[in-house]
């Protein structure tokens, strides 16, 4: 066997996770060690492991200071929490509990990275051998996982919420199907992958979904060479979801429809669906012999598994998102950029659709061609169709950007190395420029600059420099220097811009009614009809709430929103939201003194 056959992913992967590493500490470590956080969900998560290590129970998943005295239970595993505070616990002692905080939000995400890079690797090399290039194809999938944003902000200094390790658990997913045709423990891996990633987060269920999905279709072509991994897979999933149940749900709780995390419905699910992967993996030979045979009993038994899953549960059909009511959903859903959906970005932000899009639907072109020639290779299609379901999510949210373009890393490996083989054995203009071109667009980092590129020439300077200015003015009400300015008011409850809420918890004592999830709907929608409303109908809001004050920041994009969709019969300008913005302050709040800041805080007049 030859070199480029063997490879050397170990180097590969190292560098790359050297590149990557050092690209982001550069770019996001100054703010990780202020604990600046330019995405909420790791303010929170900050907070939930500061509550762990203070005595909350591992059952009790309500954050107590939003939207009290009631608080709302959270939908996030509390494993991660686990492994995050264990270490914070062992180092507070010796360097104290800030330098530990900072360290683990260092060390973490970056050792994430290097379990993503060697799966990325490792998947992009099987890829590449196909073609007598694995070493090559593992090198480019080095260089381009790298740079591979929005994927590889998820493993920035800092980043503590859970979306690293999804991907981390979707590309270990994807490696182990690529070898379960002939290892029992790989293919269990598989399964229990599959089973963790959604015991983790909702954003785990279509990972469930393509791996039953592809291991399914597999079998069905090819029985005899993928029915023993089909088994295992589904035994790794149904004793996953089973082991999973128990150790993140209170018992109480175990019969509860949950649609946004671990409950009845995910164990459930992954029950259901390892136990038809098990059956259809250990079909008896007089019903599995034909291709219409094995058709028609995954119809049967997907079939009755689906309808069981629906009787069942409903409620959840609809996804984690079904339970919000219309207000709720358009009035606070349509502000949370990540819920936005691909096609809304092409006519507001172009930028953003390269960035998040480029590197994914180009990865979704080489994986076409690379399947073209290699339609018989059945582990080839495992890795697509992580690609295809996760660019399905993208095109609904684009919160599904990072995963897609995880997955399109080892195709556009594979895209970018064919290139250069080809132009290396027959140079000439087309093919050099064929091959830059095709190195180019399976970089993630290149569509973001031509995006970035693209917006300044299509918008006037005067919006573009507008946009500039807000985007810097809404930033700074975010940041610890800001926050901490709210510990001079004396402690209570604060009726505040939702955007603004996690980092009060994290930066003070105060309690929030808002903050950015959806099962705080009482104290979101609070804020919403006291925003979007006139002074005195705002004042009825506000008292007849717990809060102490009214918490804004007139740069946030909150400030507009609420005032551009006023109450029935409001005129805009006369809503709160755009009084406060304007600062004119209405006379049953009084402005409190917290020196140089950004924000603006009022004490109620009850």
């Amino acid at each position: 066997m030859s070199p480029a056959q063997i490879g050397n992913g170990r180097i590969a992967w190292l560098a790359g996770w050297s590149l990557a590493a050092l690209i982001l500490v550069a770019g996001f470590g100054p703010a990780a060690i202020s604990q600046d956080f330019a995405e909420p969900d790791n303010a929170m998560r900050l907070v939930r492991i500061r509550d762990m290590l203070g005595g909350q129970g591992w059952f009790d998943s309500v954050q107590q200071r939003l939207n009290p005295p009631d608080g709302t239970p959270m939908h996030w595993a509390q494993w991660i929490d686990a492994l995050l505070a264990a270490p914070i616990a062992l180092l507070a002692p010796m360097i104290g509990q800030a330098n530990a905080e900072i360290a683990v939000a260092f060390a973490w995400p970056l050792a994430l990275l290097g379990a993503f890079m060697f799966l990325a690797v490792r998947v992009a090399g099987e890829i590449g051998a196909r073609e007598g290039l694995r070493r090559e194809a593992e090198w480019a999938a080095a260089i381009l996982a790298a740079l591979a944003f929005p994927a590889t902000e998820k493993f920035a200094p800092g980043a503590l919420d859970h979306h690293n390790v999804e991907i981390v658990l979707g590309m270990l997913a994807v490696f182990c199907m690529m070898h379960m045709k002939t290892s029992r423990p790989v293919a269990i891996g598989a399964g229990v992958a599959l089973g963790l990633a959604m015991a983790t987060a909702a954003e785990g269920v279509p990972l469930v979904v393509a791996g039953l999905g592809v291991a399914g279709a597999l079998w069905l072509l090819r029985p005899a060479e993928y029915a023993f991994g089909l088994r295992w897979l589904g035994v790794g999933l149904a004793a996953t979801s089973a082991v999973m149940l128990p150790v993140l749900v209170p018992p109480s709780a175990w019969t509860q429809s949950v649609c946004d995390a671990m409950g009845a419905p995910f164990a459930a699910f992954g029950l259901v669906g390892g136990g038809i992967a098990i059956a259809l993996g250990a079909l008896p030979v007089r019903l599995g012999d034909s291709l219409v045979g094995r058709g028609a009993s995954a119809s049967v038994l997907g079939g009755a598994g689906i309808a069981a899953l629906y009787a069942l549960f409903p409620q959840c059909a609809g996804g984690g998102y079904a339970a919000l009511g219309e207000d709720m959903s358009t009035l606070w859903m349509t502000q949370i950029s990540e819920a936005r959906s691909l096609l809304s970005l092409a006519g507001s932000d172009v930028a953003l659709m390269f960035a998040v899009a480029g590197a994914a639907l180009a990865g979704l072109v080489a994986a076409g061609f690379c399947m073209r020639r290699h339609a018989q290779w059945g582990e080839g299609w495992i890795p697509l169709a992580f690609l295809v379901v996760s660019i399905a999510i993208m095109a609904w949210q684009i919160r599904g950007a990072a995963f897609a373009t995880a997955f399109a890393v080892p195709f556009g490996a594979w895209a970018v190395v064919v290139a250069r083989r080809d132009y290396r054995a027959r140079a000439s203009a087309i093919r050099a420029l064929a091959f830059v071109g095709i190195a180019a667009g399976s970089t993630a980092a290149a569509w973001a600059s031509a995006g970035d590129a693209l917006q300044s020439s299509i918008t006037p300077r005067a919006a573009m420099a507008s946009f500039e200015g807000r985007s810097a003015g809404s930033k700074s009400c975010a940041t610890p220097e800001a926050l901490r300015t709210l510990r001079a008011v004396p402690t209570g409850v604060m009726l505040n811009q939702f955007a603004l809420g996690a980092g009060v918890l994290v930066w003070t004592d105060h309690s929030v009614l808002a903050a950015p999830y959806h099962r705080d709907v009482d104290g979101t929608m609070t804020v919403i009809a006291a925003m979007r409303t006139s002074s005195e109908q705002a004042r009825d809001i506000a008292v007849r709430s717990v809060a102490d004050y009214v918490l804004v920041c007139p740069a946030t994009p909150e400030t507009a929103f609420y005032a551009r969709n006023a109450a029935d019969g409001v005129v805009p300008d006369q809503t709160l939201s755009a009084m406060l913005g304007r600062g004119d302050v209405p006379q049953w709040l009084e402005p409190v003194d917290i020196g140089p800041s950004p924000l603006r805080v009022y004490r109620i007049k009850r």
